[in-house]
């Protein structure tokens, strides 16, 4: 009997391993807000104001030496323990009145997790004009799962999107009562 001879190479390996690691989940709601589109996009323009509708985002701070990129911090209570994830953003160019977005910058991450995980994320925030006093925002927000939560990542969609409802409900009551 006579042995096959597989051929692979490291880039191979490579590429198949960051396939596994890089599953990604990614979340999306939709809220209409009785608000002129100007005044919600000023709002989320605003990034330092977030954390007054998605208290799970504890802080985000624009960064004095360059407003580009910024910080930010999600903390949780989770399994009898405090948790607390930081990453630094870099803000994408926007689009005037319509969309909003930014990404995580690779290898900064920080908190009780480590630094040693990264988890890449990216989220956009889209608005839609409908009369002259209401619009429409759509917030996605996508991250790669850790390896050990990969089994579980399609369990985690519909999760991510109850929590992007609950803030997006939260944005628009506050929008309103600041209008």
């Amino acid at each position: 009997m006579q042995a096959a001879h597989v051929s692979i190479t490291l880039q191979e390996v490579y590429q198949g391993v960051r396939e596994v690691e890089q599953q990604a989940v990614s979340g999306s709601n939709e809220q209409e807000v009785a608000i002129p589109v100007e005044k919600a996009y000023e709002m989320w323009e605003d990034r330092e104001r977030i954390p007054q509708w998605m208290p799970w985002i504890t802080s985000v701070k624009v960064l004095p030496e360059d407003s580009r990129l910024s910080r930010w911090t999600l903390s949780t209570e989770q399994f009898g323990r405090s948790w607390e994830f930081s990453w630094l953003a870099q803000n994408l160019t926007p689009t005037r009145l319509q969309k909003i977005h930014w990404r995580s910058v690779q290898g900064s991450t920080g908190g009780s997790l480590g630094s040693g995980i990264d988890i890449a994320n990216r989220g956009q925030i889209r608005f839609y004009r409908k009369t002259p006093t209401a619009c429409s925002v759509k917030l996605t927000i996508s991250y790669e799962v850790p390896d050990v939560l990969a089994p579980f990542a399609g369990a985690l969609t519909p999760i991510v999107e109850s929590i992007l409802s609950t803030d997006l409900k939260r944005f628009a009551d506050l929008a309103v009562r600041q209008a």
